[in-house]
Order: C-alpha cells, then structure tokens, then sequence
C-alpha cells in the first residue's frame, strides 16, 4: 500500500436535494474531478451516502424503513454514478461492506488486497456504501459513514479524508441560525470543548451530523491523517481540497500514519462501540511504556465485548486513550475486578494501539 490514496466521503444532502431528487451535476463533477486525480497519479476511494433518501423518495414514503429503503435507493443511486461515469469513460465498482469485514482479520486483508487491486485500472473508481439493508444498527453497524470513511482510510493507509459535506466546513455557530458564525479554517486538536460546541444535525434519512465528523477527525489526527471538511457542492471548493489548498476545515495530523503497522491499522479501523474499559492514570502512562493493560489498572467497565473484539480504553475523563484486542471478555473481566487476582492480561501490548499524548 502507498500513501497516495484520497478517501472522498460524499454526504446525503451533498447528494440529493430538498426535493429528494439526487444531484447528478454534484456526481459529475466529482467523478470528473476524481478522474483529473487519478491521472496524476493518485487513487480515489469514494465512500457515498444518500441510498435511503433515494429509496424514500423512489418509494413515496418518507416513513419507509431504513432497511427497505436503503434496498431500493441503492441501485437508484448507482445508476446516477454509472450513467455519469460512462459520460466520462469511467466505470464505477460498486463495494457493499459492513464492520465485520474490517474485525475479523483475515476478512480486512482480503478487503485490503481486492481493493488494492482495483486501483491497477485507471478507469475504474470503487465506490462504497455500508451494507444498510442487513446491518442497520448495534455493533455490527459503523453507525454513518463518516466513521466508515475514516475506517478505509486508516485501513488503506489514505493520505487524507475529504468530507464532502452540505456544511462547507466547521463554524462557530450554526450558520444557518446565526448571521455572525464564523468559518473556523483550521483545527490543530479537537478536544471535547469543540465538540459541545457542535451540533450533531443529522438529518432523516442519513446518521452523521457534525459531531460525527469531528469524532472521524479526531481519530484520523490520531493517527496522522489529515481530514478536510468543505462544501461538496462547490466544485471550486472541491478542487482546492483535492490540490491541498485552503477550503472548508482543515483539521490537522498529530504523528505520522507511515509510522502504524498493519496490524493497528486493522485494530483502529475495525473498532467497535460495544464496550470500553476506563483505566487508571498508573495504567494510562504503562501503555504509553508499550506495557500490557492489566486488569489491576482497570477501573470501570462499559457495555459488553467477547474476547477477540476490539475494545477502545479511555481515561476518566471519558478521552480515548487506546483501542485493543481483548484477551478475555467483559463478564470474566468483571468477576476478576471482583476478587483479588487483578494481575491478569486484559489485552497484550502487541494487540494495542496507543494515540500519542
């Protein structure tokens, strides 16, 4: 894998109007704009929303169940990808994924190297969506697909997310009820006071919001990715972000991703929201040793996991601190904290990945 992949996020109201109607200027220009990029060289990896909106308004129900109208609104919608891709010569490779392709293992190598592959055709321009029909809710849902664009993009290694959104970027204040916002044009850390400032807006038919954006944000700083949030249907805006040019929100890298493995790449990118584990301060500072967690610096336990599932690890004050594989669950974990014998491996240091201070 080489660091020249751009993972394009495309919102449902970047994509279809107040109407319902999908924008099929907005898929031409970006197709275009994608096709201009991968003839220099790069490679474009487009995650779209937008399938149930369609399928709502293809059905005349705006009640329809996600489920159901995801079913129905997806083909719709790759019809327009397809008929504006032809215009351009290009084919669009449609990819349906949930989360399991990214926790077990050998399903994310496998996804990893069928994709990899894609990019050897320079007129073909994968475009995925999450797998809404069977997997709607709970943890086997990536919850929007701003948290599954930035799992591809830490999975493939991306040198930057583009969020292509209806909201060309992060404000001070609701731009659309306040006058005076302000478009903040760059963001060096987004702490928890940013986000309770942001409204999680999400509309009907999608599940993202800004709140989303800042979480996939905050992680891909993390990790060394760079995420740009700009108005998607301003192709001006677009082009600057694609030519690394002031648009929108920048949100700034905190290391370098050249520096993570594949193995924590897989672990951050298949990281679920089933449970979380606080730890102590004591704890906290062993992990940045490279130590293993062990139960004795475990303080709290939140929701349930199996052992094998990936765990995020946070501090008291709820911050992420780490993600990990867990080598026992949380009942067992639980009757441990219980008894005196809290000596045992929460999670091997081999099996963990630590954000840096």
């Amino acid at each position: 894998m080489t660091g020249d992949i751009i993972v394009l996020k495309i919102g449902t109201k970047t994509l279809i109007d107040d109407q319902g109607q999908i924008r099929k200027k907005v898929i031409r220009s970006i197709l275009a704009l994608a096709d201009r990029r991968i003839k220099l060289g790069e490679k474009i990896l487009i995650v779209t929303s937008g399938a149930v909106a369609t399928g709502r308004k293809f059905l005349g129900r705006l009640d329809a169940e996600r489920s159901i109208a995801a079913g129905v609104g997806q083909p719709q919608l790759m019809r327009a990808y397809l008929e504006e891709a032809k215009n351009l010569g290009l084919h669009i490779l449609e990819i349906i994924i949930s989360r399991p392709h990214l926790v077990e293992r050998q399903q994310f190598l496998t996804l990893q190297e069928k994709i990899n592959s894609i990019f050897s055709y320079a007129n073909i321009i994968p475009v995925v969506n999450e797998n809404d029909f069977l997997v709607t809710e709970g943890p086997w849902s990536f919850g929007d697909n701003d948290s599954l664009a930035a799992a591809l993009a830490i999975a493939f290694k991306a040198k930057k997310l583009i969020i292509a959104s209806h909201v060309g970027g992060l404000y001070t204040a609701d731009p659309n009820r306040d006058s005076d916002a302000k478009l903040i044009g760059t963001v060096e850390n987004v702490s928890a006071e940013l986000m309770r400032c942001c409204s999680g807006d999400a509309s009907l038919e999608g599940r993202g919001g800004m709140i989303s954006k800042l979480k996939t944000a905050r992680l891909c700083s993390a990790v060394g990715l760079t995420t740009q949030i700009v108005n998607g249907t301003d192709r001006a805006e677009l082009e600057r972000a694609f030519n690394n040019e002031p648009a929108g929100t920048i949100i700034l890298p905190r290391q370098n991703i050249g520096s993570l493995k594949n193995r924590e790449r897989w672990i951050l990118s298949a990281k679920t929201s089933a449970g979380s584990l606080e730890i102590d301060d004591g704890a906290a500072a062993a992990l940045r040793r490279g130590k293993s967690l062990l139960a004795v610096g475990v303080k709290k336990i939140y929701g349930s996991f199996a052992a094998g599932e990936i765990v995020e690890i946070i501090n008291k004050k709820k911050e992420g601190l780490a993600f990990g594989v867990a080598d026992i669950g949380s009942k067992e974990l639980d009757n441990i904290l219980k008894k005196e014998t809290k000596g045992v491996q929460v999670m091997h240091a081999d099996n963990l990945m630590v954000f840096e201070d």
